[in-house]
């Protein structure tokens, strides 16, 4: 393998293995290989089950997840297609909706879940723990300082 010596394409590189796996770990574990669900998807299904019985909005989605919101929109939208999550109705107003899982999510998330739990284990077991603990250190401080605008306006570059 070559080596890649930039930090995006590194961090594009790695992101885009990773993703690999996991959706292959997803396709396989759902015995479904055209695609109903992606890891983003996965994500957001495994939040919404971890905030079950909370409000949980499409801007929630976009704080957590870092994405944009007409990709939060547009996710959300095929999602509601593939019946997976439902949009529903705040009491009082409206135009707000709250996303709440269907029962075939429930399904889903039951059958994928070990899989990506076994894909994230085989990559720990990669690392001694001083050395993964020390990735996901650094990570996290990278998230830190890219998730702050003021890292980058005009005067800081």
């Amino acid at each position: 393998m070559q080596e890649i010596h930039n930090l995006g394409k590194m961090i594009g590189h790695t992101s885009v293995l990773f993703r690999r796996h996991l959706d292959q770990a997803i396709a396989s574990a759902s015995g479904d290989d055209t695609g109903v669900i992606s890891g983003r998807n996965f994500w957001i299904l495994r939040y919404l089950e971890d905030h079950r019985g909370e409000d949980v909005f499409q801007r929630d989605l976009e704080n957590v997840f870092k994405i944009r919101r007409s990709t939060v929109s547009k996710t959300v939208e095929l999602m509601e297609q593939k019946h997976l999550l439902e949009r529903v109705s705040v009491d009082g107003d409206a135009r707000k909706k709250k996303l709440r899982l269907t029962a075939e999510a429930d399904a889903v998330l039951s059958n994928v879940r070990k899989s990506v739990e076994e894909l994230e284990e085989r990559v720990r077991a990669s690392f001694c723990a001083e050395d993964y603990d020390t990735l996901m250190q650094l990570l996290g401080q990278l998230c830190t300082f890219l998730d702050r605008p003021e890292n980058f306006e005009e005067e800081n570059i």
